[in-house]
C-alpha cells in the first residue's frame, strides 16, 4: 500500500532515501533550500514532488500539508540548527514517525528531546562498519540493533564447517543465534538444528555485540 513521506534535505543521503521510497511505490515530497539541486533532481525523479523551500519555517510545511503524511526524515547536512527546527516542525504538525540525522551525540540528544522517533548518525555508523570489515575481511555486513545487540553477515568460519548447528551449541555457549544460511550459489533459508554448514556458506548471526566480537566470525586468526 502506497504511503506518503517527506524528506527534508536532498543531499546524498536524502536523495538515496528518495530513490528507495519511490522504488517501493510510495509518494514522496522532497524539500531542500538549494533551488539548483531541486531542479536537477526533479528531472531525474519526475514522479516525486520536489520543492525548493525553507523547512525551518513551520508555515511552509503547513502549506505543503505534511501533517497528514505517514512519516518524515530530516537529513540536512551540517546545519545543526536547521535540523532541529525542521524536526520540531514535523512533530508539531503531527507527523507520526520522524527520523532525524545527528552530527554529534549532543545534537542527537537534542533531537531526541524534541520528539524525533529515531536518530541516525550515518557517518559514525558507516565508519564503524568499515573498520570492522577492515579488521575482519570475511565480515560482509554488520547491523547495530542498539543497546548491546547486533546482526552479522559473514562467511562460515573454518571451525564451523561440516557441523550441524545443533552441535555448535551457540545459544547455550554464548547467546548467539544463526538466523539465516545462504549456501554458495543458492537462495537463503531459515536453518534448523540439523542444518549443516558448508565452506562458502554465508550466515546471518544475531546476538550480544561482545559475544559476536569474540566469535570466530570476526576473529581472523580463527578463520
Amino acid at each position: 500500500m502506497s504511503r506518503q513521506f517527506v524528506i527534508i534535505g536532498l543531499g546524498r543521503l536524502g536523495s538515496a532515501m528518495l530513490d528507495t521510497l519511490l522504488s517501493l511505490n510510495h509518494e514522496v515530497l522532497g524539500i531542500d533550500f538549494d533551488e539548483d539541486l531541486v531542479q536537477d533532481l526533479s528531472s531525474e525523479y519526475p514522479q516525486a514532488h520536489l520543492v525548493a523551500a525553507d523547512a525551518t519555517e513551520e508555515s511552509v510545511l503547513k502549506d505543503l500539508n505534511v501533517g497528514h503524511f505517514d512519516g518524515g526524515a530530516v537529513v540536512i547536512g551540517e546545519n545543526m540548527e536547521a535540523g532541529i527546527l525542521a524536526t520540531a516542525n514535523l512533530k508539531e504538525l503531527g507527523v507520526p514517525f520522524v527520523v532525524s540525522r545527528a552530527i554529534s551525540k549532543l545534537h542527537g540528544r537534542v533531537l531526541e528531546r524534541i520528539g524525533a522517533d529515531r536518530i541516525i548518525e550515518p557517518e559514525r555508523d558507516m565508519g564503524a562498519q568499515v573498520a570492522r570489515t577492515m579488521a575482519s575481511p570475511a565480515l560482509m555486513d554488520y547491523v547495530d540493533l542498539g543497546e548491546d545487540e547486533a546482526l552479522i553477515e559473514a562467511e562460515v568460519p573454518n571451525e564451523w564447517v561440516g557441523k550441524p548447528l545443533a552441535d555448535l551449541h551457540l545459544s547455550r555457549a554464548n547467546g548467539l543465534a544463526v538466523l539465516a544460511v545462504k549456501p554458495k550459489g543458492k537462495a537463503g533459508s531459515i536453518p534448523s538444528g540439523d542444518t549443516v554448514l558448508n565452506e562458502g556458506d554465508v550466515i546471518v548471526v544475531g546476538g550480544a555485540k561482545e559475544a559476536l566480537d569474540r566469535s570466530p566470525l570476526v576473529q581472523p586468526e580463527n578463520r
